[in-house]
Parts: C-alpha cells; structure tokens; sequence
C-alpha cells in the first residue's frame, strides 16, 4: 500500500489512466460516433473517398440506440430533495445547499456518467461559507477503498491538465488532510501546500452502475455494445439496399461499349471520367438498340421489411438487458397504448431503476453524500440524524389513476401518509397540505354556521340588484 503523498499520487494517477481507457468505447458509442470498420470500408468502396471527401466524408447511419438506452434510464433517476429522521431542520439546510450547487440538474450527470463509464464521483469540497459539491468524471478522478469491511474510501484523488499552460495538477486527499499537487518533470508529482481538514473522512463517494463484489463495474453499454453494432449495420445495410435494390436497376447486354485505344481491356472514358457507352444510363430512360443481340432487363429490388424485422430482433434483445421501455426504442403513434399496457411495458424499467436508485447503489452514494454535506453545514446535529435522498416515482405518473388510488386509501392510512406514498409528495409538504386542508375545513364550517344562523345572507345564484 502506498505511504507518502507522492506514491499516493502515482498510484491513483494510473488507475485514472485505467479508466479513461475503460470508458473511450463506450463514450464513443454514446456521442454516437464510433463507426463499425467493415461499414467504414464498404461506404469508401461505394461512395468514393478523394480528398474532399476527407474533409467532408459521408458517414455511415447511426442509430444512437446507446444513447437512448441511457437518457432513458437517466431521466427516470431523479432526486426531488432530501429527509431525515429528525425535525426536518438538517434535510431543509441539505436541500438549500443542493440548490446553491445547482445539483438539482447535476445530479443526473453522475448517474448518466456512470451509466456510461461504469462510475463518477461526487466530492464535497470544505468552504467558509457552504460545502460546494462538484460531479467528478471517471477520467480524471479515482478512490482507494478499504480492502475489509467497511469498505471505507481511504484515499482519493482529482487530476486535471490545465489548457492553456499544459501544466498538470491534482487535488489528494487522505484522512484529514487535503493535499495540492504538480506534476514535474524529471521528479513527477510534488506537494504544493497542504490543509488540514476537521473531519477524517475522504469526502468522496464513488457512483457505481453495476457494481459485484471483487470485480470492478461496468459499463450499462457493455452488455449491449455488440447489439447497437447490429442495429448500426442494419442501418448501414438499408442505405445500400435503398440505393441498389428499392431504387430501379436496369441492366443491358448485347451492345458494344468503345474501348480506350492505348489499354483496350478498359473502357473509353468522357471528359467527366465516366464510360462513354453511347447513350445515357438513367433509370427512367429509354434505350434503343439495332442489335439483335441486346437484351434489357430489371433487377429485383431489395426487400427492405425483412430489414425492419432484423432490427425489431435486436431492439427486443436491447430491451431484455436493459429493461428500457418499448416506447424509447420503437412508437407506433397508431397503438394508443392504454394506462395498464403502458405500466405493463414499463415495469422492467422501473423495477431495474428502483434497484439502481431508492434500493441500490445509487441510493447509497447519495446518502452518503448528503450525509457528507449535512456534517459541514450542521456538524452538531448532522450526527444525531440521518439525512437520506428523496426519489421522483421512476413509473410514468398517470393522474387520475394516482388520485383514484389516493382517494381510496385515504380513510385508511389518512392523508399524509397517501400523500408521501402515492402522490410523491415530501413529508414536509404533505404536513403542510394536511394543515391547510383542515384550516379551509374550519373556515367552511364557520361559513355553513353563520349561514344556518341567518347572520351572513345565502347567495341565491341570481343577479345582484340593489336594494329598494
């Protein structure tokens, strides 16, 4: 195990390294711009590659389906605020926080990175004011986890190249303290100045997306990659199948095309470059010819249905390994999908989300980073609680159905309590739901009363006249 700084430094600085390497195919994948080798080949075969075309080269099809299948997990892993199991006071000062960082949006970007890359870091940094908390990429941090329970983070480290000067930085920490460090040449890394921290635990977690035991996570691509490869050459295919097949191609034997004098076994060309075959090669044209030999005929165009079949198949395999819903990969607008066939085809997704999220990795990390949070703003009564994240549902809400289960079970299990469970709604805003519900019953029956009483005069529902 590493003992100074400096061997720290190196040894995290390699498995950052690591990392970078792990996530380029799929980050690739992702943006959408990795392009299969033998597609590449073919579309330079057909289409031609001079030296305009390397400037401005066509580009194969892509789906993007890689893509699709992580925005639509991401947008479902949503964080609407923060509770605990105290008065409220420490979740409302970790929510405050999370909006001065702006992690109302951020927080989507660790789990999309991990998604993509396999894992992201969150890191609670210490300020006078408030803990300012950043969403960290695989490819410049990486922690040290303890190798027995519990599995503490013991040493972590943030490494960065500056733009301008290419100087290279980094930010260590180790149980309380924080170091600043360079890399120099000849003497690799260096420790500019150190801060000494209050709290001994590395404010880092670490967002894994399929996290196991002894093996390290990976990418939600990586089971899936071969598969948008498929869907990508299918694409491919459909150009070259649109092009030479669904198009009309007219063929003709029989007629003699001139030959080039100097180098008979090629055929003589025109100014432009093309064969000089006596008329003109268009598919609607008409061509004549004198010879008895000559024949005109039509190739069979391609079936280009058996291609959107091949690609129903691999969108079905897609939606067996991720869980994503059908919707994402293929909408028919003519279904008019009812409310129980879309819980239906949603319920894979949701049930991998809500292990993902309120009852997986994800709900972990952002425990503790809430937690991480909640002891530098409230040191005292942050030990006392504990804060934990609140999720959006994952289900696509369908309101008249949320408020007809709410109206059920409210005379059960009372109208708080439905609306944290049914509705989504905060503890904090279902008390204060409740207390104004009750407040406007009281005020009614007030009214009802005076009315009944003859004090305050019953609107009849006509027009007002004046009196006389």
């Amino acid at each position: 195990m590493p003992k100074t700084p400096q061997e720290w430094a190196v040894f995290l600085a390699n498995k950052i390294a690591e990392q970078a390497r792990y996530a380029i195919p799929f980050e690739d994948r992702y943006r959408n711009n990795y392009v299969l080798p033998f597609v590449r080949r073919e579309y330079d075969a057909v289409y031609g590659k001079t030296a305009v075309d390397k400037m401005f080269a066509i580009k194969p099809p892509s789906t993007g389906v890689a893509a699709v299948v992580v925005d639509a997990l991401t947008e479902r892993m949503t964080v609407i605020g923060a509770t605990d199991d105290g008065d409220g006071k420490v979740a409302s000062a970790v929510e405050k926080c999370w909006l001065e960082n702006d992690l109302d949006v951020m927080h989507g970007e660790a789990h999309r990175e991990a998604l993509i890359k396999g894992r992201s870091f969150v890191a609670v940094w210490p300020d006078d004011e408030r803990p300012i908390v950043s969403v960290e990429p695989a490819e410049q941090m990486a922690v040290y986890r303890s190798l027995v329970p519990p599995y503490n983070v013991q040493a972590a480290l943030k490494a960065v190249q500056d733009e301008w000067s290419g100087e290279r930085k980094a930010v260590l920490w180790l149980p309380g303290v924080m170091y600043n460090m360079s890399y120099q040449t000849g003497a690799g890394w260096q420790v500019d100045d150190k801060q000494e921290l209050t709290f001994n635990r590395i404010p880092v977690v670490e967002f894994q997306a399929q996290p196991r035991l002894l093996v390290e996570p990976k990418s939600i691509i990586e089971s899936i990659a071969s598969m948008v490869d498929v869907v990508d050459l299918i694409e491919a295919l459909m150009v070259f199948a649109g092009h030479f097949g669904a198009v009309p191609i007219r063929w003709v034997s029989g007629l003699v095309v001139p030959r080039d004098p100097n180098d008979p076994s090629k055929p003589l060309l025109n100014s432009d470059g093309k064969p000089d075959i006596g008329f003109d090669p268009r598919a609607d044209a008409v061509w004549v010819s004198t010879s008895s030999d000559t024949k005109f005929g039509q190739f069979t165009p391609a079936a280009l249905d058996s291609f959107v079949v091949w690609a129903e198949h691999v969108s079905a395999r897609i939606r067996e390994r991720t869980g994503v819903a059908s919707t994402y990969l293929s909408l028919d607008l003519k279904s008019h999908m009812s409310a129980e066939l879309l819980k239906t085809d949603e319920a894979p997704m949701v049930r991998k989300i809500d292990k993902m999220c309120s009852h997986g990795s994800f709900g972990a990390a952002w425990r503790q980073v809430m937690q991480l949070m909640a002891e530098q703003i409230m040191p005292g009564e942050a030990r006392a609680v504990k804060v934990v994240p609140r999720w959006a549902s994952p289900s696509t809400r369908i309101e008249t159905q949320d408020a007809a289960v709410y109206a059920q079970l409210v005379p059960t299990l009372g109208a708080e309590l439905c609306a944290r469970k049914v509705l989504g709604w905060s503890p904090e805003e279902a008390a204060m739901g409740v207390a104004e519900a009750s407040e406007q019953k009281v005020t009614q029956a007030q009214l009802e009363a005076e009315t009944l009483s003859g004090v305050v005069k019953p609107y009849s529902g006509g027009l007002l006249e004046p009196d006389l």
